[in-house]
Order: structure tokens, then C-alpha cells, then sequence
């Protein structure tokens, strides 16, 4: 389980060092890409494949093809340097408006690991604190 919020710089070749302990956790076949809201996520073999089964299908729909053709392309395998870094795709780093250099927030979200534009994080979290009860009476109590 992934879990706790690491600041990490950003190098103007768009590289960060994984916090050690996600890296201990994120095996081979794991994968770098496009996460919810606009972030970064390193999905672990297990999620990565299991994302990967949702979408095979011969004749895919317009959702799966849509889905298909944002993921994967902005994909790239989880292989860490001698010092931990992992490098973002430019277009990875356009998406989630990741600048070079610059501080993120790498994140553990139970399941897979998040990379945040630091701004962004500091104000989305601070909202989602301020909402805790609010979301853990909805998710948890299923309201």
C-alpha cells in the first residue's frame, strides 16, 4: 500500500527521484501515465494490467477508443536510474503541467502513486482536508 506526500524537485530534464519507499514497492511492469484530474500516476503491474484488460476489446466503443488513445500514449515503463530518478515525457509533463525545474508532490493513494504539480496539490489538498468528514460520511456510509 502506497501511502504518504513526498516534495521532490523536478530537474531541467525533467527527472525526480522516487521517494525510496514507493520504489521499493513499484516492481517491474510498472508504468508512468495520465492519472485522473490531471495528474501523473505509476500504476503498479497489477493495476496496469488489470486497466489494461477493461480496455481490450475487438471492437472497442467510443469510450474505451477515447480512453485508449489518451492512456497509452502518454505511457511509459517504470525504470528508475542508478539514483532513483525516473524522467517524464515532455508530453506527460504538458499534461499535467509539470514545469523544469520545479517541486511536485509525489503522493501514495493506497493503490498506485500520484505525481502533482506542488501548487496544485497544496489547494487541492487543503480543500479535500477541510472535506474529510464530508467524504468519509459519503464514501464509507455509501451517502
Amino acid at each position: 500500500m502506497f501511502t504518504g506526500a513526498h516534495r521532490v524537485r523536478v530537474d531541467d530534464k525533467g527527472r525526480l527521484a522516487i521517494p525510496a519507499a514507493f520504489r521499493k514497492q513499484l516492481r517491474e511492469g510498472s508504468f508512468v501515465s495520465v492519472g485522473q484530474d490531471q495528474v501523473l500516476a505509476i500504476y503498479p503491474p497489477d493495476l496496469w494490467n488489470a486497466l489494461g484488460e477493461e480496455l481490450k476489446s475487438p471492437l472497442p466503443g467510443p469510450d474505451q477508443r477515447a480512453l485508449s488513445r489518451t492512456l497509452y500514449p502518454l505511457s511509459d515503463p517504470f525504470e528508475p536510474d542508478g539514483q532513483g530518478r525516473i524522467s517524464l515525457l515532455p508530453e506527460q509533463r504538458r499534461l499535467a503541467a509539470i514545469e523544469t525545474p520545479s517541486t511536485v508532490v509525489v503522493i501514495g493513494t493506497g493503490s498506485r502513486v500520484e505525481i502533482w504539480p506542488e501548487a496544485r496539490w497544496d489547494s487541492y489538498s487543503a480543500d479535500a482536508q477541510g472535506r474529510f468528514t464530508e467524504f468519509a460520511d459519503r464514501v464509507i456510509s455509501g451517502h
